[in-house]
């Protein structure tokens, strides 16, 4: 019975929170449709104007995307002066609702299961079976917390008290300042109260836990509005578009959703209700500070570097391949776990050890267990199962960058072989957008007949043979015969398999008009890519589209060209980088999409 009757308070308090959220928004035009396709856009998936998708919208930006799909798109050719058309109210995703109830009320699993995997799929609008979710573990969070320690994140005093009425009020505008990121209107709070007078009448433990079931529901926290409609000047905005700037409350929102996938602590809370958010330097002095906190900021530098690296891509062969035991005989399916979260660790390492994107492709730091430690010629034995930080490069097994661990390695080869073709088309496509076109369904039924000593060797004759698919492989194969000192699992060799000596020596177009240049080893592609002109402006990019949810226009050009600027001098570090999104004119203005 208690659980029907919090159902039918709940009901009571929640529909004219609903009704306040839908006449807030009807002020305000949306945006133009878009096409929804983000798919191609690194850090984004399919979204539209109104939603740019679960790269995170401009309101609700940082979150993290599943990845592109078989291409990058170039970056536009122009910077165009202006502020690109944004989201109104994005819905939160699945991981910054469970940062949110984390950090508002210590919830961190719910009947044992994590918060995300309770949710449906990121979605950029609520459905019927969405909202039956929200509203089944909304419930659930409030019976957890209501029962447990972390009852006093929520309510600090007693409903039952002579002074109930006065509690639950302060408790709905003290918690609803951080669960809706601003001060509640009268009428809200007004809302939540009939739950304290509804009919059948609830004890005050139960009205308690039906407010913060409410709350849980509400459209103000399950989504990021930005409602303000404040006039905001931006130069060579389209006819018809309209640019609003932000409350100081909104900035505080993109700050903490973009950095932290969460909702502002009471520091950034309080620079928001004083009035100390309304400049660029106001916003990069909070950003530095919610930067610092690593805690907090590194899962969404990692998340970041896993969408550019293309490993939450679905089309992507990160660790789906298997490989053959009595060939590679320490290899086991628990490498591959070790080599996400080695990869993981390393892209949050070298930003926080102040590395730039060079860094990226160059420093030597690794992180070994048990499990992956065999692949850098390292004792298994002298380790656990926690990955521990080494210094991996040497003059007898080079290990500069991302892409000569485990994880790339590893995924990037046959079942009992290295793949050339797979780990070279992988850099000329995600890191240098050198656009090669669809494989030639002929070259999946090719063969070659003769004894081959190497791979390099194989992979040559193969793709000679089939003329339609030779022009391409030229392209990309040099960059994967770079590699091929690594083995199948990323062990370095200097003996093919087969049995011929390992040559790595090749001449790689890098297209962009660029010379050719020849490299002789590992560390001169890595030193080749990471001075790239366009692999730095496909980082920045990256980016962008990562941190706004958009794709590649002309607006955000303006931008990456920024970026792209600073990224070729030596000693940009990632985390500047980082700051540096918070500073665009976009950061802090919407603009509408054109009326219909």
């Amino acid at each position: 019975m208690k659980e029907k009757r919090l159902r039918s308070l709940v009901g009571l308090g929640v529909l004219p929170l609903l009704a306040l959220v839908a006449c807030g928004s009807a002020t305000e035009n949306h945006g133009t449709p878009g096409s929804g396709n983000t798919g191609n856009v690194p850090g984004a998936t399919a979204g539209s104007t109104s939603n740019p998708g679960t790269g995170g919208g401009t309101a609700n930006p940082g979150t993290g995307g599943s990845g592109g799909t078989d291409v990058v798109l170039p970056p536009p050719e122009k910077c165009v002066e202006g502020v690109p058309v944004s989201t109104q109210i994005p819905l939160m995703l699945n991981r910054q609702y469970a940062n949110v109830v984390h950090d508002l009320l210590g919830v961190t699993d719910v009947g044992g299961q994590p918060v995300t995997s309770l949710l449906v799929g990121d979605a950029d609008q609520m459905t019927n079976a969405a909202w039956k979710v929200y509203q089944d573990v909304g419930e659930k969070i409030a019976k957890q917390v209501m029962a447990g320690a972390d009852k006093t994140k929520f309510i600090t005093c007693d409903p039952a008290g002579a002074a109930g009425a006065d509690c639950l009020k302060t408790t709905i505008k003290t918690f609803g300042r951080k669960a809706f990121r601003r001060e509640l209107v009268q009428e809200e709070v007004d809302a939540f109260m009939t739950l304290n007078s509804a009919t059948p009448a609830g004890t005050p433990a139960e009205v308690a836990e039906a407010i913060l079931n409410a709350f849980l529901i509400s459209p103000s926290f399950l989504m990021i509005p930005e409602l303000s409609v404040e006039a905001d000047t931006v130069p060579n905005l389209a006819a018809g578009t309209a640019a609003f700037k932000l409350s100081p409350q909104e900035v505080a929102s993109r700050l903490s959703f973009l950095l932290w996938g969460s909702v502002p602590d009471d520091l950034l809370n309080t620079a928001a209700d004083t009035n100390q958010l309304s400049t660029k330097e106001q916003i990069l002095s909070q950003a530095t500070r919610m930067i610092a906190n690593r805690d907090k900021t590194g899962p969404f530098i990692s998340a970041f570097h896993d969408d550019w690296a293309q490993q939450n891509n679905s089309s992507a062969h990160w660790f789906k391949n298997p490989h053959d035991t009595t060939v590679f005989t320490d290899y086991s399916a628990a490498q591959q776990t070790a080599n996400k979260a080695e990869l993981d660790k390393f892209f949050e390492e070298v930003a926080y050890s102040g590395g730039s994107f060079k860094d990226l492709l160059l420093s030597n730091v690794g992180f070994v267990n048990k499990d992956n430690a065999s692949t850098y010629g390292l004792d298994p034995t002298k380790y656990g199962t926690e990955l521990t930080k080494v210094t991996l490069d040497s003059a007898a097994n080079p290990r500069p960058g991302f892409l000569t661990r485990g994880g790339f390695l590893n995924s990037y080869a046959g079942y009992a072989e290295t793949s050339p073709i797979l780990r070279g088309s992988f850099m000329a496509i995600w890191l240098l957008s050198i656009q090669v076109g669809a494989p030639d369904p002929s070259f999946f039924t090719t063969t070659v007949s003769g004894t081959y000593t190497t791979q390099r060797a194989y992979i040559e004759a193969l793709t000679q043979v089939n003329q339609p698919c030779k022009g391409c492989h030229d392209v990309f194969n040099p960059l994967g015969y770079a590699l091929e000192n690594y083995d199948g699992v990323g062990k370095w060799q200097t003996k093919d398999r087969k049995g011929g000596d390992i040559n790595s020596t090749v001449t790689v177009d890098f297209g962009n008009g660029t010379s050719p240049q020849q490299i002789t080893n590992p560390t001169d592609l890595m030193k080749a890519i990471a001075a790239s002109a366009k692999a730095q402006e496909l980082y920045a990019q990256a980016w962008v589209a990562f941190a706004t949810g958009r794709q590649p226009n002309g607006n955000d050009k303006c931008t990456v060209d920024a970026l792209k600027l600073k990224l070729a001098a030596d000693g940009y570090s990632i985390l500047g980088l980082l700051g540096d999104l918070t500073q665009a004119d976009s950061f802090k203005t919407r603009v509408r999409g054109t009326t219909l």
